[in-house]
């Protein structure tokens, strides 16, 4: 690329971002998302990173000590992200004693989630907290799931029935792949694609994307908020000089946007790779007895170790009911979860333990699968060795794990 004094080395178009990125900006949205209503520059602001989009819109639409709701298991980077400057309150969507909920896979039905919203935020307004916002991640992080169409239209109701923003993440679009083991799951459907007029006002309406997850970029720090609110765009830029994207990384993105054979060539071999090493570590889990959440996006595997946490008994009838967070014996739990993620880390191996997400049952981790071959490989003798050795130390029996 060659640099430019005038665009590179000045403040160049000012902290909302260059023209340029933010015209590629709004033509990924008006294609790659399928945008109904177009998409302009006017529309885009760019941020270092997709946690300053964050931070920038919390910032803008909550006072301090306010809250935004986020389905629960969620994120952990979120906490950071709305706390640490904003101090905005992240508020747990609960689903454990939501009517028709039996499992994981109830957390994208869209009749589980309404119940489960009117909860939250009847529980937040009596323990004193306004509520300014519902933000989801889609796809799902850390579940590896898209929402279904019907459910993201129950979102943007909720949201306009109680006069809230809706934020959506979709950081994880272009990082969704064929997977043979579930042929029906949902695949990514944008929020800007959908039909919502009669659900929320579009000013209310927000998409947060970025460079660090589908590009495989995390050290480019490019990301950028799309919302056709004025006013909040405004107050983002005036805070944006605080957070300002090198403009000589904005047109080096913006050049990969603009590049459509590149980006389509890019984004197919990395979804080829990504269900290579997908069948690496579910074939090795498989092998091993160890159960895992299937799943067709993100860049991790939501796995399940609970049977490390419980008696004997309690793995032979599928009982699991005593590692639910609001149970008696959480505290030790919440050791034993521990407990597992630092083995492992004495092993060589990090895995993130599910209470960081805020699960509501302990038991679950997360792993990355998307690295290299060598290291995914090395990383899993690692982590059977670790599972190995906390099965022999706490006489967990193997062939009572694969049932």
């Amino acid at each position: 690329m060659t640099v430019s004094p005038v665009e590179h080395l000045t403040y160049s178009t000012g902290p909302r971002g260059s023209r340029r990125l933010r015209r590629a900006a709004a033509g990924l949205l008006n294609h790659q998302f399928h945008s109904r209503s177009t998409i302009t520059y006017d529309n885009v602001i760019v941020t270092p990173g997709c946690a300053s989009a964050i931070d920038a819109i919390a910032f803008s639409i909550c006072d301090e000590g306010e809250g935004i709701l986020i389905p629960q298991p969620l994120y952990n980077g979120f906490n950071f992200d709305l706390l640490n400057r904003s101090n905005v309150q992240v508020v747990g969507v609960k689903y454990e004693s939501v009517e028709g909920y039996t499992g994981i896979n109830d957390l994208f039905q869209p009749e589980v989630n309404k119940a489960a919203l009117k909860a939250a935020l009847s529980r937040a307004r009596q323990d004193g907290i306004t509520i300014r916002a519902l933000l989801v991640s889609n796809p799902h992080n850390p579940l590896g799931r898209c929402y279904p169409p019907e459910t993201l239209k129950e979102f943007a109701s909720f949201c306009g029935e109680n006069d809230l923003h809706f934020i959506s993440d979709e950081i994880y679009a272009f990082s969704v792949f064929s997977n043979p083991a579930i042929p029906a799951a949902t695949s990514f459907t944008s929020v800007l694609s959908l039909d919502l007029d009669n659900l929320i006002d579009p000013t209310r309406m927000h998409v947060l994307y970025g460079a660090s997850k589908d590009f495989c970029a995390n050290g480019l720090r490019m990301g950028f908020v799309c919302s056709k609110n004025e006013g909040i765009m405004g107050s983002m830029s005036s805070i944006g000089i605080f957070s300002w994207s090198p403009h000589i990384l904005q047109d080096a993105w913006a050049a990969m946007l603009e590049d459509q054979q590149w980006l389509d060539r890019f984004m197919t071999q990395k979804k080829a790779l990504m269900l290579d090493r997908y069948q690496t570590i579910t074939g090795f889990l498989s092998q091993h007895g160890i159960p895992y959440f299937d799943m067709n996006a993100g860049l991790f595997l939501w796995v399940d170790l609970r049977h490390l946490l419980v008696s004997k008994s309690s793995i032979r009838h599928s009982d699991y009911a005593s590692l639910k967070t609001t149970s008696l014996g959480a505290h030790s739990n919440l050791e034993l979860e521990q407990n597992i993620a630092d083995i492992c880390i004495k092993n060589g191996v990090m895995i993130a333990p599910g209470h960081v997400y805020k699960a509501e049952e302990y038991g679950w981790f997360r792993i990355t699968f998307t690295v290299g071959q060598d290291a995914l490989e090395e990383g899993l003798k690692r982590f059977l060795k670790s599972v190995e050795e906390m099965e022999e130390k706490w006489g967990v029996e193997k062939e009572v794990i694969a049932q």
